[in-house]
């Protein structure tokens, strides 16, 4: 067969905690196939302190022994609920192995660019292959006194069940214990259920622990473990095994959804199939006639050619009576000889036998052969191959560098085998060839791209920036822009609370790098935006600015790289046509005059805005104007059309570069009050109140000189504004009829968006702005610090420039501070390279929680390893300890915050020194929630009782029951 089953399923994900050679876990597809090539053996022992603690658990004629071999990882001490979006109530009572399950669950998932809200409902399963007696002897050993909340971490059936409340999936959710082959079991109907439809996304788990001494010390007196630690699967010296600790996850999905989401595919599950062993010569030993029928059944329902399978990852413990069997059951269903052996090999001198996760280990190790080329890597612990290998046509692969033939029928074969007997067999096959999805191009993103990132806490978002730091910057060939903003967006949920964002530059790149370091260890880059975490409601106003806004080479280098910005330059530029004498001005050469200037300036503005909305979706809730500036701002309102506005531009430059040569501006450093006075004693008026220290002074030349040597005087510090007409004063009043005659038939309309005015500083309707308010606009001061103050007292505010460069953001910080409002700036015009400016407004917008239309077309996920997990929250101090000492009122008080803070660490909302009456109920804690708060008060004392004093629901009351327990006034004494 050359196409994929309908059947098969695409292994699309992997997690992996396997234990490592160096100490470190093996974490993530990447790091598990270095291990593998490796052949460093992982086994080592157990640890001092956990052998001690182990050793208190064994009869008393088994302790004092050395520490058993074992290959071990490490578990973790708890999870952070926030980092799962989950109720602290859902974590607080996780064992490590649910732990650790959960978390490399997720790691899968990331792996497969799959977002965790997109699997909720029944179409998503959870199978779990778990065999691990540990934690559950542990729990419910004589004399332990577990409570309702416990039991879930000692119940095999539940160590997947926050897996289930984390994704809120609701298809199967299963747990098989066939012993050895209980991954592969849970494989097995993953894949049937993909291929019958009850599901469309299949989790599968395999896990084991090693936490109880018990279940070792009975495998140690049958003989079968290796003592030494050295296990040789296959090899002439073969004498026993290793038990070994694991998690490994699985992410499958049908083949046809996989492409369709162009997800990365290790390789195809082309069929399972699992049996028993019946009536074998005894319990933990397989018998070879049951496991050759499964493989021969395997072969016939999938219809695969026994000669194409060219590899198989065995069972292969490192027993001579196991290795034995396996091989004889090969030799018959595969009927190879020694001119062309059946290449085998094991993973159990490498990792140990992870029992329940073995089978599920072994198949993840043979989708990375058929991933990495066909590349085999080394069996490791074999190094003689016993004489009965060759008589069964096997040969197990010596050296480092031997290929599979990577071809639509090669097939990998991998087995495992349960000490129930239980059996299982799955073939893979290498992924199909992936081609390019027909239809457009992915879209021109201008030569800048805005990655964004969000978590729900800022310390799994420096996780997450850490691991993107060594995808985005690895290697020759990092990802391109597209594959990793689809990564961001698509695979990753953009919407979490804490928030930031990088800006990658075409060509460049590689500055993303140093912007994800940034991120990861809380520093500062000029291309990362963020972290920010203020949910707002923010609201977006476009500000466009006026005279200063524009710059000699403005447009050149964007409009040579963008097409979207081109497009629209060009069409504002030829709306301009028929009110332009001479040669129009065009990108890369200077205006030549104040008239250019200002024509070049609206077009640019009005360019970049709609490049804002077409590329990133970005659209103003208000929109306001600094003098020129109001022309853009009201044809981005839609109240002017292109062909208003451009005549509206022109004549009003044409007009102002007539009597620039009369006149001009000065900036000083003043209040409004004093700039009144200043204005009273000269023939001078006030153009612009920009801050509440700065203000812009209009008037012709001989009274501009006759003020600079007096605002020095007084420490204004005086600065003439280079090219500045004399506008908003009493020198452009002669020119208002000829304003007012040039705009005849100007047609305003409604508009979809707010405009304020600068002229009145209120909200003006767009039907408003005819003829008669551009005249007097003209004439009038430019009122921007009391017009931003009455919108950002509307609540925080985003307020985007919008030109060439940024002339607005300094006085508008200035009146930020002085009136206390929650405005952030940001400008869409970057003169240092113009490419950053509009993905720097989009990264902006995002990380102030306004919407962005992402442009990135779908692609394979990035490879990323698995970000680093943080710790648990603390959960405070030993609160009998701050309790001793204390009475009455003081002893209360304290006792409320000891509540007040478990309460706290339940409840899904904040809780407050106002809540201290309320239910508790009101705060969202449910029955379960209170078991955990039950729980939490009284396991610090010691031989406390089983139950609170009677209480009333609320934080105040049982503060004073517990004040009864420890001797202070209870509810009856006060």
């Amino acid at each position: 067969m050359s196409r994929p089953s309908p059947r098969s399923a695409a292994l699309v994900g992997i997690g992996a905690r396997l234990p490592g050679a160096g100490g470190a876990d093996v974490r993530g597809p990447a790091r598990m196939w270095e291990a593998l090539r490796s052949g460093a053996t992982s086994i080592g022992g157990y640890p001092a302190d956990r052998w001690a603690a182990m050793q208190e658990r064994l009869h008393p004629e088994d302790r004092g022994a050395d520490p058993w071999p074992a290959a071990l990882v490490h578990w973790p001490a708890g999870v952070d609920a926030k980092a799962f979006g989950l109720r602290p109530s859902d974590t607080a009572h996780l064992s490590p192995t649910q732990t650790l399950v959960l978390q490399v669950a997720a790691e899968a998932l990331a792996d497969a660019g799959i977002r965790a809200d997109t699997l909720a409902g029944p179409r998503t399963g959870v199978y779990l292959g778990f065999a691990s007696p540990d934690e559950a002897l542990d729990l419910f050993a004589d004399g332990r006194r577990p409570a309702l909340p416990d039991l879930p971490a000692g119940g095999a059936g539940m160590v997947a069940t926050p897996i289930a409340r984390w994704l809120d999936s609701r298809g199967p959710l299963v747990t098989y214990d066939s012993s050895c082959s209980a991954s592969m079991y849970a494989l097995h109907a993953a894949r049937r259920d993909l291929a019958d439809g009850t599901v469309t996304t299949a989790v599968v788990i395999g896990a084991s622990v090693l936490s109880h001494p018990v279940p070792t010390r009975a495998f140690d007196s049958g003989g079968v473990l290796a003592r030494d630690g050295d296990v040789r699967p296959f090899d002439a010296d073969a004498h026993g095994y290793v038990r070994g600790e694991a998690v490994v996850a699985a992410v499958l999905r049908t083949h046809e959804r996989a492409s369709r989401g162009r997800d990365r595919v290790y390789a195809l599950v082309e069929h399972t199939a699992v049996g028993a062993d019946g009536r074998s010569a005894g319990v933990g030993m397989p018998s070879a006639e049951a496991l050759a029928e499964l493989m021969e059944r395997a072969h016939t329902e999938s219809a695969t050619d026994p000669g194409d399978v060219e590899f198989v990852l065995t069972h292969g413990p490192g027993t001579a009576a196991g290795a034995r069997a396996e091989a004889r059951a090969m030799g018959r269903a595969f009927a190879r000889d020694g001119r062309n052996p059946l290449r085998i090999g094991s993973v159990k001198g490498l990792w140990g036998h992870s029992e329940a996760a073995a089978g599920l280990t072994n198949l993840l190790a043979g989708a990375l052969v058929l991933h990495h080329g066909g590349r085999i890597p080394p069996t490791a612990g074999h190094t003689t191959p016993p004489g009965w290998l060759d008589r069964y046509g096997l040969r197990v692969p010596a050296g480092p560098d031997e290929r599979l033939p990577v071809r639509a029928r090669t097939r990998v074969g991998v087995t495992a085998l349960g000490f129930s007997g239980a059996t299982a067999y799955a073939l893979l096959r290498p992924a199909p060839r992936r081609s390019r999805p027909r239809g457009q191009a992915p879209a021109d993103l201008g030569g800048a791209a805005a990655w964004p990132l969000s978590a729900r806490t800022a310390e799994r978002l420096r996780a997450r920036a850490q691991v993107l730091a060594e995808a985005v910057g690895a290697g020759a060939r990092p990802p391109g822009p597209h594959r990793v903003g689809d990564h961001l967006t698509r695979r990753n949920r953009p919407d979490l609370p804490v928030r930031a964002a990088v800006i990658a530059t075409e060509g460049d790149r590689s500055n993303a790098h140093p912007a994800w370091k940034a991120l990861a260890h809380g520093d500062h880059h000029p291309d990362l935006v963020g972290p920010a975490s203020h949910p707002g409601p923010w609201r977006q106003v476009w500000a466009f600015g006026g005279h200063g806004a524009a710059h000699p080479a403005m447009a050149a280098s964007l409009y040579g790289r963008d097409p979207v910005f081109a497009a629209h330059l060009d069409r504002a530029l030829h709306a301009l046509e028929p009110h332009t004498a001479g040669a129009p001005w065009r990108p890369g050469t200077a205006p030549r005059d104040l008239a250019q200037v200002q024509r070049a300036t609206w077009a640019v503005q009005v360019a970049l805005a709609s490049t804002l909305t077409d590329r990133w979706g970005l659209r103003p809730d208000t929109v306001v104007g600094h003098s020129l500036g109001e022309v853009a701002a009201a044809t981005v309102a839609g109240i002017l059309s292109l062909s208003d506005a451009a005549r509206l531009v022109s004549v009003r430059s044409d007009l102002l570069h007539g009597v620039a040569p009369a006149g001009g501006m000065v900036l000083a450093r003043l209040d409004r009050a004093a700039a009144q006075d200043v204005a009273a004693a000269h023939p001078v008026d006030i153009a612009c109140s920009n801050s509440p220290e700065h203000t812009v002074f209009s008037g012709d030349g001989a009274a501009l000189r006759a003020l600079v040597p007096r605002l020095e005087e007084i420490g204004a510090d005086p600065r003439p504004l280079d090219g500045a007409p004399p506008a908003h004063g009493r020198h452009v009043l002669p020119l208002l009829p000829a304003l007012r005659a040039g705009l005849d038939g100007l047609s305003p309309r409604p508009g979809d968006v707010e405009f304020v005015s600068t002229v009145t500083g209120t909200t003006r309707a767009g039907t408003e702005l005819d003829a008669g308010y551009w005249a007097d606009q003209l004439a009038s001061t430019v009122e921007w610090e009391p017009t931003l103050t009455r919108i950002g007292g509307r609540g925080a505010v985003l307020l985007v420039e919008v030109s060439p460069k940024p002339v607005l953001s300094q006085p508008t910080a200035r009146v930020r501070a002085r009136h206390g409002l929650d405005i952030d700036t940001v400008c869409a015009g970057t003169p240092d390279d113009e490419r950053r400016g509009p993905a720097l407004v989009a990264a902006h917008a995002y990380t102030h929680h306004l919407p962005v239309a992402w442009p990135y077309a779908p692609d394979l996920p990035v490879d990323t390893a698995p970000a680093a997990w943080e710790a648990p929250p603390s959960r405070g101090e030993h609160w009998p300890d701050l309790a001793a000492g204390l009475r009455g009122d003081a002893l209360l008080r304290a006792l409320r915050g000891v509540v007040a803070a478990a309460v706290a660490s339940l409840s899904p909302t904040p809780v407050t020194d106002a809540d201290h009456e309320r239910d508790l109920g009101e705060l969202g804690l449910h029955s379960f929630d209170r078991l955990a708060l039950r729980h939490l008060l009284l396991s610090p004392l010691e031989q406390g009782p089983a139950d609170l004093p009677p209480h009333e629901p609320t934080i105040a009351s049982i503060a004073e029951g517990l004040a009864g327990l420890v001797g202070g006034p209870g509810p009856a004494g006060r």
